[in-house]
């Protein structure tokens, strides 16, 4: 086994240069997003999104630049949120114009259904290289409980960066792949963080390789929304990659969606996320543990099972589901592992449990997921009451007697996350 310490750390950024395989600098400042409806006929679309003018309905198509005309805009793409019916489209209002004037101005047009900024999110990780090595799921007993469940027939769906296709790990487990990223489509297989999540999930077991996952049998689909600078490791993502990444999830139907990321409210997301509810997918978001769960955008959706890390978030917040993420060994790109912590990797973990659980009870609902996770936690060594994967598996079978769980220090020692960012 290599593991490697140097590469794991990944940091909270936001894009700030302009290049070939980064955003444009002032796409913030100088971008808004604007949706006006159409009205879908023909065959469904094969995609959650499709790009630039990928509607030929005229009449949507001579509203969008009627809308364009009116507030002196200029289009910088467009594209098709199938699952809300209605046409997305970037415009620039160039450097001499004010972004909230424009908003304004856009809001009360009652041809536009919605408008809003482009908004940055950046990936929540940290890795402390000095943590001694630690076996949080030898503590959850991982072995015995993968007696009567290893994920199997369950597919996660992670919205991240891209993941190390060819890691001997994760290389059975991967189902699907898609990059919304327009901007970087060469490094998908290079890119750390989302590498990690995936291994805290679905690590394969009895591979004579390093690490084993919480469901090594589970099916991942990764959803690339986020992006990985090679020089620097710093990372970021925006509103219009995920709405992306998320419209596409609405498509592929994964059992679960794990988002290990948190930043600024976005209407469009929030949106999109009531319909993958909607449509039963389990969604679980990481808590920003540096700003809390009602900054934590979208961990703090009804719709979403929020999770942060018993180290950081203490007893303060009594929404979040606590788990294991400290100093978690997880895979990194090029067949190699790394060490992470955070609310990231905490939340992958329950990504994990909750395939466990959907293996054994296919059925289960979205509150009764919420309502099993919560019904296993248990009181810690310092007193949290953090999910005992044990217990929760059993709690699904109705036998959650034959749990005994095995000391563990899984969630001793200290921990760090970060804004509108994966969790790491």
């Amino acid at each position: 086994m290599r593991i490697s310490r140097t590469g794991s750390a990944v940091f909270l950024l936001f894009i700030i240069a302009g290049c070939a395989s980064t955003p444009p600098l002032d796409i913030y400042a100088s971008n808004v997003v604007f949706t006006v409806p159409y009205a879908q006929s023909g065959d469904q679309l094969t995609s959650g999104f499709t790009q630039d003018a990928s509607v030929d309905e005229p009449a949507a198509q001579s509203l969008i630049q009627a809308v364009l005309r009116f507030h002196g805009l200029t289009k910088v793409s467009q594209f098709t949120i199938q699952a809300l019916n209605v046409e997305a489209v970037v415009a620039e209002f160039g450097p001499s114009r004010n972004l909230d004037d424009v908003v304004s101005a856009l809001s009360g047009d009652n041809r536009v259904q919605s408008v809003q900024s482009v908004k940055p999110y950046t990936l929540m990780s940290y890795n402390d290289p000095y943590f001694a090595l630690q076996s949080t799921v030898n503590g959850d007993q991982i072995d015995s409980i993968h007696q009567i469940s290893t994920g199997k027939n369950v597919v996660v769906g992670i919205v991240d960066t891209g993941v190390d296709r060819w890691h001997p790990e994760l290389i059975d487990n991967i189902v699907y792949t898609k990059n919304l990223v327009d901007y970087d489509q060469d490094s998908f297989d290079n890119d750390e963080h989302g590498t990690a999540v995936a291994g805290v999930i679905a690590s394969a077991a009895n591979n004579d390789l390093g690490i084993v996952g919480v469901a090594p049998d589970v099916q991942l689909m990764v959803f690339k929304a986020c992006h990985q600078e090679k020089a620097s490791r710093r990372t970021s993502c925006d509103s219009l990659s995920i709405i992306k990444a998320l419209g596409d999830v609405l498509v592929q139907q994964p059992d679960i969606l794990n988002l290990s990321l948190s930043g600024p409210r976005d209407v469009i997301i929030a949106r999109l996320l009531r319909e993958v509810y909607r449509n039963g997918i389990v969604v679980l978001g990481a808590v920003d543990e540096s700003r809390g769960l009602a900054e934590s955008f979208p961990a703090n959706m009804e719709e979403v099972i929020a999770v942060g890390t018993a180290i950081n978030l203490g007893g303060g917040f009594t929404n979040v589901l606590l788990a294991p993420g400290t100093d978690m060994l997880t895979t990194a790109p090029g067949a190699t592992y790394g060490f992470k912590s955070g609310s990231s990797m905490a939340t992958a973990y329950v990504s994990g449990i909750v395939a466990l659980m959907k293996e054994r009870n296919p059925a289960l609902s979205n509150a009764e997921v919420y309502g099993d996770l919560r019904a296993s936690t248990r009181f810690h060594e310092n007193d949290l009451p953090v999910v005992d994967m044990c217990l929760a598996v059993n709690t699904t079978i109705e036998s959650a007697h034959e749990c005994e769980r095995v000391p563990s220090m899984a969630v001793s020692g200290q921990g760090v996350t970060n804004s509108f960012q994966l969790a790491n």
